[in-house]
């Protein structure tokens, strides 16, 4: 028994996660049967976070709802279920972030719906306003290595993002987009 989990990563992984679900389940707004939250970085207004069944988070998450989403009844960041989210991704909602069922995102991912602002009264954009729209990626889409997505954005279902592509804007479903911005160049749609 030892040796399998000295052999293999995820049994860990799944072992720290069967001991760490009832913590989960009080600290989150909704924490799935069967989800997988491993060795985040940041956690931040985990009331205000719902993660679906079977939900994998890997290794350095930065997951944050910030303060102007917790006054409201729905999720800041709604995880759908059977979402696989890699190593050392980034989500932080001011709006909302929504990721539905069946979504990959690989490592090193930041989706963020809220930009600072640059003023002519403090040179410090950190302490300036800041503009915020939701962002959604649709169910079965795939996000891949370093992809950033801008607050506003829409990602269709069944699309797939190329790495190190920027998304600011719409995605229709079935797509292909890369670039910086992504734009679409294919479909994903079979005949």
């Amino acid at each position: 028994m030892l040796r399998r989990y000295r052999q293999q990563p995820m049994a860990r992984v799944a072992l720290r996660a069967r001991l760490q679900r009832p913590y989960r389940r009080r600290q989150f707004l909704a924490f799935g049967s069967d989800s997988v939250l491993d060795r985040p970085e940041w956690l931040y207004g985990t009331q205000r976070i719902s993660i679906g069944d079977r939900v994998i988070v890997l290794r350095g998450a930065w997951l944050s709802a910030e303060r102007p989403t917790w006054g409201r009844t729905e999720p800041a960041i709604s995880i759908g279920d059977g979402a696989a989210i890699r190593t050392h991704v980034v989500i932080s909602a001011t709006s909302g972030v929504v990721i539905e069922e069946n979504v990959l995102v690989a490592s090193f991912v930041s989706l963020v719906d809220s930009d600072h602002t640059i003023t002519e009264t403090d040179g410090n954009p950190l302490w300036n306003p800041v503009e915020s729209a939701p962002i959604r990626v649709g169910a079965g889409s795939w996000l891949g290595e370093r992809v950033t997505v801008l607050g506003g954005s829409a990602i269709g279902r069944r699309c797939i993002i190329g790495a190190h592509s920027v998304v600011r804007g719409q995605i229709p479903d079935e797509s292909i987009a890369v670039g910086a911005p992504a734009r679409v160049v294919g479909s994903t749609a079979t005949t």
